[in-house]
């Protein structure tokens, strides 16, 4: 009994502190990313970013759900997983663009900037197809603006030019993906169709 309580109150503290971060995020993200540019550890951003990618993914999974007879909710916990490793990889890239610049930091710092920025996928709940993405993309290179500002002191020059690359892939990506659940939703919607209707 008593492990079960500290784990709710563990919850509960993350849940605290994940929405004071995002306000901070939101709010005031040059702050933020300065208060934790000493700041060590993979964990506590992976679960950030994990719990900022998960809630628009199962907000549209939930959305969808009809249209795609239940099936996308399977893709819930894949879809996030496959989240947190693009960021990685992500960071992988931007890093070794950070270097090339100039930056001296080592990757966790890169990793966490782009971890911390997933904040920008509350942005994805705007039901508002390719409206949510620009505003994404908008968001989330604002917020890596600082970070890489911040972490790596970077002039204004050299970090505007670097986040060209990101908000081309989110661009791209981000394209293909709402295209894709578009294509999903009127499938599923034909689907249920030829099943009601005679002939």
């Amino acid at each position: 009994m008593n492990e079960y309580s500290t784990f709710q109150k563990r919850v509960v503290e993350f849940i605290h502190r994940y929405i004071d971060e995002v306000r901070l995020l939101a709010t005031a993200p040059n702050k933020f990313y300065h208060e934790r540019r000493d700041d060590s550890g993979f964990l506590e951003p992976t679960l950030f970013a994990g719990v900022s990618i998960l809630l628009p993914i199962l907000f549209y999974c939930l959305l969808t759900a009809p249209f795609t007879l239940g099936l996308s909710l399977l893709f819930v916990l894949p879809s996030m997983i496959y989240g947190v490793m693009f960021l990685f990889i992500s960071a992988i890239i931007l890093h070794g663009l950070v270097r090339i610049v100039g930056g001296q930091d080592k990757f966790e710092t890169t990793y966490r900037s782009i971890a911390y920025a997933s904040a920008a996928s509350y942005s994805w709940l705007i039901p508002l197809p390719f409206v949510n993405l620009l505003l994404f993309a908008a968001l989330f290179c604002t917020l890596l603006y600082f970070a890489l500002r911040e972490a790596h002191e970077l002039n204004p020059q050299q970090t505007s030019i670097l986040l060209i690359a990101p908000a081309f892939i989110i661009l791209l990506s981000g394209a293909i993906l709402t295209m894709t659940s578009i294509w999903m939703i009127f499938k599923g919607i034909a689907l249920i169709a030829s099943y009601l209707l005679p002939g």
